[in-house]
């Protein structure tokens, strides 16, 4: 069953994405790059307002030269109450200690998607090491957006990296300049979840309003989608 997660950068969309039923609130801010971290007043005030209901995942920025610099960001994010923190696949994640260090906080419970760049060569191999360091999760997104995941990535890829993921119990996210064109041919890709920002905005501008009316429509293609799925009762 995949689930859609939908990008916020203030309250106002936040309650926008809730009433049109995402599954996921995902905060950032869209002026400062694919994964800009949102104010932390801002995402306070979020999950404050949301307080319960609905996942509210958070994004920490990218470039972090160091490990313990992310970590110092993934722990403040982590602290404001939302329920997954997503970081930045980068030069970092080869480093030899790179798992053991991030492994001391997802032991602690809070919850990692590392977000894979469709833009850049794909390692499949740091699949496995997620899951040694404890992740929850992996996802793949576009670091410019001015091209779509699926012109990026051929399908076949597409599949085998949420075929991996299910191998090592990661959940599974596709994401990057997706619009309602191409949700069907994701769904088939069985994700654990879609994620859009610009393709439910006005214009399809990311750096716009998020319009809830897209919101609902999206939501009502993966509920028809997923009922189909299901096995009938008898």
């Amino acid at each position: 069953m995949t689930q859609l997660l939908i990008s916020v950068k203030n309250l106002e969309e936040s309650r926008i994405a809730r009433y049109a039923n995402a599954d996921i609130i995902d905060l950032k801010d869209p002026s400062v790059g694919a994964l800009g971290a949102l104010d932390v007043d801002v995402v306070s005030q979020i999950v404050q307002d949301v307080s319960g209901g609905v996942l509210l995942s958070a994004t920490v920025g990218e470039g972090h030269a160091t490990i313990d610099v992310l970590k110092q960001d993934i722990v403040l994010y982590a602290g404001l109450g939302v329920d997954v923190v997503k970081i930045a696949v980068s030069g970092l994640f080869k480093l030899a200690d790179f798992y053991s260090e991030i492994k001391q906080l997802t032991n602690l419970g809070i919850k990692l998607v590392a977000v894979f760049f469709a833009n850049e060569p794909l390692d499949f191999s740091l699949l496995n090491k997620l899951k040694d360091g404890g992740f929850y999760g992996a996802m793949l997104d576009t670091q410019l957006k001015n091209t779509s995941l699926l012109e990026l990535q051929t399908t076949e890829t597409l599949q085998k990296f949420t075929v991996v993921c299910k191998q090592h119990m990661l959940i599974s996210g596709l994401a990057g300049s997706i619009n309602m064109t191409h949700v069907d041919r994701l769904l088939m890709l069985n994700p654990s979840f879609i994620g859009m920002r610009g393709g439910v905005c006005h214009r399809r501008d990311r750096a716009s309003t998020l319009v809830g009316d897209r919101v609902v429509e999206v939501k009502t293609m993966l509920l028809n989608y997923n009922n189909r799925l299901e096995p009938l009762e008898i």
